[in-house]
């Protein structure tokens, strides 16, 4: 699945990508079709792609509810993850997450990837509600959030959990 926005190109992984992320295999990334300096994939979303993983072979294929790189569209460097963790809920429940290279921070990926890719979440018929979560001192995504229509709804020791309400029409 590919979705494009005005500088990006958001795209499902797939396990061959998963596959030479886990290496940290650049050479196998581009030759995939995608540039990278190396910053990608970043520790937490490493940890993550066994899980994504899974998520791939337990779904038979990607249903967009799973990790997505963000490429730059012009030059195909991948700066960044975005995605899902995880199919709808019982109640159409999605948790978002988004991270972006450090050497591209502060350029508004994030924003315009998250708006890209929450657009065609709430295209999807079982989606009611979408979430997120972040560490109190990530500023970055904190503003994001804000900027995409999020509420702060609660928090705890570690973790400020976000609410972005869906209005569907039955």
């Amino acid at each position: 699945m590919i979705i494009q926005t005005n500088r990006l190109l958001l795209k499902t992984l797939d396990l061959d990508l998963i596959e030479a992320a886990a290496r940290r295999d650049a050479d196998a990334i581009e030759a995939l079709g995608y540039k990278t300096n190396g910053e990608w994939p970043g520790p937490d979303f490493y940890e993550a792609l066994p899980y994504f993983k899974e998520l791939l072979v337990n779904n038979n294929g990607t249903r967009g509810f799973d990790s997505w790189i963000i490429a730059e569209k012009e030059t195909k460097e991948i700066v960044g993850g975005i995605g899902f963790l995880g199919n709808p809920d019982a109640n159409g429940s999605i948790e978002i997450g988004f991270a972006t290279n450090e050497s591209h921070r502060r350029k508004g990926y994030c924003l315009e990837a998250a708006q890209g890719l929450m657009e065609w979440a709430l295209q999807q018929e079982d989606v009611r509600r979408i979430t997120a979560r972040c560490e109190p001192d990530n500023i970055g995504s904190q503003n994001v959030l804000l900027k995409l229509g999020f509420q702060a709804d609660y928090k705890d020791q570690q973790l400020i959990y976000w609410n972005y309400a869906v209005e569907k029409k039955s």
